[in-house]
């Protein structure tokens, strides 16, 4: 029993000691970096929070009692010094201690819980847990109360701000806990004998660290003291001479009022508020201007009843009685601004004895002179001051006998309060307090707040005031500590809190690298997996990942849903004019939107390029809204760099199982709709039907009898004449292009040109067309028929060929033809496409000898501007414009607006879809040149083409 008693008194004993070592190393280590702040009792550095954790950590929560001890020691010991502390001193003491043991409790606790010891971490994301649970929340807790008492307990100087004073305190106790642990559990024994030699490695780069952040702290700290008191006595410099400014200022004012009053000293109320006003409105220190003249006692009723009838008063009257030997008075007459300073009006300069002195001393001397701190009849509570400007009248005409005579004096009426606050105000400055007292008199003017401790920053200057001197302190308030340089420290400190954490953190890291590499090869497979499934431009899962999920979807037979499929109209030129930088970026923009609004039910996914597939279970109800949503989506402006971009959309859907059971039938349903809504003008959604494939199918069809159409020749030729209106003659042939299709005869261009167009087989079809039209325009002239021109549609994509002018004038060379007989004809929409080269290769055609025509003109957005550079030789107005002539105004309007169009840049103008003789005489009757129409002939094959024979002489 006794052995066992003799134990647990040592393991009491031990434990006693220890609690009173850890206590002694937290006070000492408090003290050592209690210089690297601004604040006693707040320093961004505190290393203890660090050494109490990792001692904790390592020995248990029976050590508690010395974390205490130590932290109360310490913040009793900072503020006072060695002395017997003041009550407030010790009460904040107390909750500071408690505070400190609380966090490290908690925080012990939670990295005991978590599996996040920093040199033993049991987890692969230990690293952010230990930050966030060791240091960034736990720490809130004694930052919080810690603040608390240093404000509201102690109210000891240096405080930055509440909110301020605790971020540096959280900083402190985070650096503390997340650089100090990991540095004290090094020095500790180590768990494993083999560990020891790595952890000293450890401790070493981790102290070097260490030092290296308190030297940074420490050199910048004394770098801004230094800055502040050189910024503070360059403040204070600029507030004298703003001081001295401003008495300068009102001493010339107040002379040039004294020369202006000279000059007609019987000047009235309007008069006297015309000369102050401006000065007045320009000078925030005045309080006021008086007119105040010498008054004989003899002349005093007379002067006080012409000064009511200036004033427009009948109350004035002089107060105030001067002394029996003298014989005036110095009355104010005028005072502006009058309604603030009526109590004014009247009171008699000479009835006071302090008012006299300065009178007779302002008189004997002949310039301003301020009088002491005294209180206005006008603010009997403010302190105030009068500046006294004599005003004299010269009397004589020589100079030998001219003398001077007082007329009065003109004075400003100053407040202390109001020519300091004027003064601080224009200089700037901020939060610098002064304190004036006269020249061995008592203070006047004290501004100065109390604080707890004393004053860093003050400075006394003189000032000298028209004869007056007085003595100015400025003292630097709390505010402006915290508004200059070294306040800033603590951003500083936050940097290096920063780098300190990041530092502790990257080399305990390296130090646990082999535990890590297991982890990092873990989500190393991770993200390939997440790579595999999702698209790196937008993220959203691909193709890939939309398989699988189908498939997953499709298992179920009894869970209909919809498949959309979308497709941005016409993104490709946003990358052939932008760049696909921009095209890139605004996929991502879209996608993200997307994404952001897409329901939780639905699954989003990029297959590629501009194409998007969204699964919405459901019936097609819901796919139907979905489609709607997105098309409104896609349809709004996004902002890419400096570009606002707007898109549209086209949708297909297709519905499971509807629509097919298995993913390739889906999509490809879904497909086939998308490629119908953009048919039918984009920016629409269509839901498939199997009409849709067959179109499809017979789209297909047709373009595939195109192609074989071309290697066989089955397209023929007919023409269209056209005549002059002037005398009905033949001037030209147009060639209209027909298919012979084996099985369905004979099909108009309507039928198969937007599908050339669309599948690029216009260009090859182009050239079968200009080599037929040639072919048979030798043949004709051969045969002696007189064929003026045979015009000829161009297509923009056969135009925008950058051979297109050397192989057409082989062509038509080879025929041995006149390039003047060949009418190339192009569409408002061709110039749209890329204007300058267009008019670039029309210029060099005209050059080549070629006749160039505009056609369908009207019908498109054409700019006139562009126009006018057209080498052209014919404008064709649109049929749609001359069918309704006779029956539409307006149609007329634009018939007659290109007839003279087309005089004034002499152009020849055509008409096209001339049916009537009502149309035909409109025509001619408005000087059309030409016209061509089912009235005189409709396009026919080239052998029933009524053609007559060349004049031999021809």
């Amino acid at each position: 029993m006794d052995t066992v008693n003799s134990s647990a008194v040592c393991h009491s004993s031990g434990r006693v000691v220890s609690n009173l070592l850890l206590a002694l190393a937290y006070l000492m280590l408090g003290l050592s970096f209690s210089a690297t702040g601004l604040h006693d009792q707040i320093v961004p550095l505190w290393l203890p929070a660090g050494l109490a954790l990792a001692v904790v950590l390592r020995h248990g929560f029976s050590l508690l009692p010395g974390v205490w001890l130590g932290s109360l020691s310490v913040n009793l010991i900072l503020p006072n010094g060695w002395v017997l502390p003041e009550q407030t001193h010790l009460l904040t003491a107390l909750v500071i201690a408690t505070g400190a043991s609380v966090q490290t409790a908690l925080a012990a606790w939670l990295i005991d819980r978590l599996k996040i010891d920093p040199l033993v971490p049991a987890r692969e994301h230990w690293m952010l847990r230990y930050l966030l649970f060791a240091g960034v929340l736990t720490c809130t807790i004694n930052a919080t109360l810690g603040t608390l008492a240093v404000t509201y307990i102690n109210q000891s100087g240096g405080s930055l701000g509440l909110m301020l004073d605790w971020v540096s305190w959280w900083l402190g106790d985070s650096f503390g806990t997340v650089f100090g642990t990991p540095l004290f559990l090094s020095l500790l024994p180590a768990t494993r004998a083999d560990s020891a030699p790595r952890r000293w490695i450890l401790s070493i780069r981790l102290l070097g660290t260490l030092l290296a952040l308190v030297v940074i702290n420490q050199y910048y700290l004394a770098h801004l003291s230094s800055l502040l008191e050189r910024s503070f006595r360059q403040d204070v410099q600029l507030i004298d001479a703003r001081i001295q400014a401003t008495i300068q200022q009102n001493l010339r004012d107040l002379t040039r009022l004294e020369q202006q009053i000279a000059s007609r000293p019987d000047l009235t109320a309007q008069e006297f508020r015309d000369l102050v006003s401006a000065r007045m409105q320009n000078n925030p220190a005045l309080r006021a201007y008086s007119w105040d003249p010498l008054v004989p006692r003899s002349e005093r009723e007379a002067f006080e009843q012409r000064t009511r009838e200036l004033l427009g008063d009948p109350d004035y009257a002089i107060y105030g009685e001067s002394p029996p030997s003298e014989q005036v008075l110095i009355p104010v007459q005028f005072v502006e601004p009058l309604e603030q300073n009526r109590a004014a009006l009247g009171f008699n300069l000479y009835s006071l004895e302090d008012r006299r002195c300065w009178v007779l001393q302002a008189q004997t001397r002949g310039q301003a002179v301020a009088t002491g701190i005294l209180n206005l009849t006008q603010a009997p509570d403010e302190p105030g001051l009068l500046i006294l400007q004599p005003v004299y009248r010269q009397m004589g005409s020589e100079l030998l006998q001219s003398r001077r005579e007082l007329l009065g004096f003109i004075v400003g009426v100053f407040t202390v309060d109001q020519f300091f606050e004027a003064a601080l105000q224009e200089s700037g400055i901020r939060h610098i307090n002064l304190r004036a007292a006269e020249r061995f008199g008592e203070t006047f003017y004290d501004r100065v707040s109390p604080v707890a401790e004393p004053v860093r920053l003050s400075q006394i200057f003189p000032l000298l005031l028209a004869q007056q001197e007085w003595q100015v302190e400025a003292v630097a308030g709390p505010d402006y500590l915290a508004d200059h340089p070294i306040s800033q420290a603590l951003y500083l400190q936050v940097l290096l809190v920063g780098i300190g954490a990041l530092a502790s953190l990257l080399i305990v890291s390296m130090y646990n690298r082999e535990r890590l590499l297991v982890a990092q090869v873990q989500q190393q497979t991770r993200d390939l997996a997440w790579q595999a499934r999702h698209d790196d431009l937008t993220e959203l899962p691909n193709r890939t990942r939309m398989q699988e999920l189908l498939t997953q979807w499709l298992q179920n037979p009894e869970r209909p849903f919809a498949l959309l499929f979308i497709d941005l109209d016409r993104f490709k030129l946003i990358n052939d004019s932008l760049g696909h930088q921009v095209g890139d970026r605004l996929l991502q923009v879209l996608a993200q939107q997307m994404r952001a609004e897409t329901p939780e039910d639905c699954e989003l996914f990029r297959m590629g390029g501009d194409e998007f597939i969204l699964l919405v279970p459901g019936e097609a109800k819901r796919g139907i809204a979905e489609a709607q949503r997105l098309l409104l989506i896609a349809g709004r402006s996004y902002t890419v760099g400096e570009h606002s971009l707007q898109l549209t959309a086209s949708i297909g859907i297709s519905l499971c199982p509807a629509h097919g059971r298995d993913a390739n039938s889906l999509i490809k349903h879904a497909d086939t709709a998308m490629y119908r809504a953009k048919s039918r003008g984009k920016d629409r959604y269509e839901l498939y039907s199997e009409q849709l494939t067959s179109d499809a199918m017979h789209s297909f069809s047709v373009e595939q009898d195109l192609r074989q159409a071309l290697q066989e020749e089955q397209l023929v030729l007919h023409y269209q004449p056209q005549f002059r209106l002037s005398d009905g003659g033949l001037c030209g042939l147009e060639a209209l292009v027909r298919w012979q299709h084996p099985q369905r005869g004979l099909l108009g261009p309507d039928q198969f040109i937007p599908l050339a167009e669309e599948t690029q087989l216009i260009v090859p079809l182009g050239w079968q067309v200009i080599d037929q039209a040639c072919r048979q325009l030798a043949h004709w002239l051969e045969q002696g028929f007189d064929v003026p021109l045979v015009a000829i549609n161009i297509s923009p994509q056969q135009l925008l060929q950058a051979d297109f002018i050397a192989r057409l004038n082989a062509l038509v060379d080879g025929f041995g033809l006149e390039r003047r007989r060949i009418e190339l004809e192009i569409t408002e929409s061709m110039i749209q496409q890329d204007p300058d080269f267009v008019i670039q290769q029309l210029q060099r055609l005209r050059l080549s000898g070629y006749h160039l025509a505009l056609d369908d003109f009207g019908t498109g957005f054409s700019s006139l501007d562009r126009l006018k550079y057209l080498p052209l030789n014919r404008l064709k107005i649109d049929k749609s414009f001359t069918r309704d002539i006779g029956r539409n105004p307006k149609d007329e309007a634009v018939i007659l607006t290109v007839i003279a169009l087309g005089r004034s840049l002499g152009v020849e103008v055509l008409a096209e879809g001339v049916e009537t003789e009502k149309q035909h005489d409109f025509l001619k009757a408005h000087q059309c040149n030409s016209m061509q129409g089912f009235l005189k002939g409709k396009p026919v094959p080239a052998e029933l083409v009524s053609l007559s024979r060349r004049s031999q002489f021809a």
